[in-house]
């Protein structure tokens, strides 16, 4: 994913955006930003700041550069810098793929890491009960992190690195769950996280153990099932 061609036509997908919109926001000329996406011309720089803008993304990414595909983010509170919080973005997977062939709104969770998007989470969104499944994808070494659910989740000033694109899903943050199907690291059994955000708090907040019912995607279940039967005849 070199050229600027790419990149418009993957953060479009990210975002979830048809040309239509792009173009409506931008007001460029439909038959330019076609030249665009097929790669016959690049765009002027002005140009360029436009579709990021529209695209919410950033501008020297869009050009090609080996920086974060999301703007720059400052952490609140902190007055003396700005610091780069890990980027997060959904990618619409269009690809069947034999885990969730038959379900609709199917996303990739790919972080910015290592100077590249990696994919870390399979991501489905039902958004008739404005739900999202959360699974890890354990094929790195480093996978093991993400055994538990993300702390940054249930942190006011730190949860919108997960949730920042939710209109692109259609969820809405106010009223919404997460299932994070993850690993207890102490039994190596499955461990299902239920978050239900908020709004007193301004972040999520872990009602698994309250008396909520689970009603866990089975196919995620297994694929961590498989995961920890792995790990017991490694470690037990």
């Amino acid at each position: 994913m070199n050229t600027i061609s790419e990149r418009i036509k993957f953060a479009m997908n990210a975002r979830n955006m048809k040309q239509a919109e792009v173009v409506r926001l931008t007001g460029i000329s439909k038959g330019a930003f076609s030249s665009y996406l097929s790669g016959l011309y690049n765009p002027k720089l002005d140009k360029l700041e436009l579709i990021a803008d529209a695209l919410n993304v950033n501008v020297n990414w869009l050009n090609g550069g080996d920086v974060p595909m999301q703007k720059s983010t400052t952490v609140q509170g902190d007055d003396t810098a700005e610091e780069r919080l890990p980027e997060y973005v959904f990618y619409r997977n269009t690809d069947t793929e034999y885990l969730l062939e038959h379900f609709g709104n199917v996303y990739l969770g790919l972080m910015n890491e290592y100077a590249a998007l990696i994919p870390r989470f399979y991501v489905h969104v039902e958004p008739s009960l404005n739900e999202m499944h959360v699974l890890p994808l354990f094929f790195r070494e480093d996978s093991k992190r993400f055994y538990q659910c993300p702390a940054e989740l249930l942190k006011p000033e730190q949860h919108h690195i997960f949730t920042r694109d939710f209109e692109t899903i259609q969820m809405v943050l106010t009223t919404s769950c997460i299932y994070y199907y993850g690993v207890n690291t102490e039994t190596y059994k499955p461990e299902i996280t239920l978050l239900s955000y908020c709004q007193d708090k301004g972040c999520y907040e872990d009602i698994s153990g309250q008396g909520a019912t689970l009603v866990p995607i089975e196919e995620f279940v297994k694929e961590i099932e498989k995961e920890t039967l792995y790990l017991r005849q490694k470690y037990q």
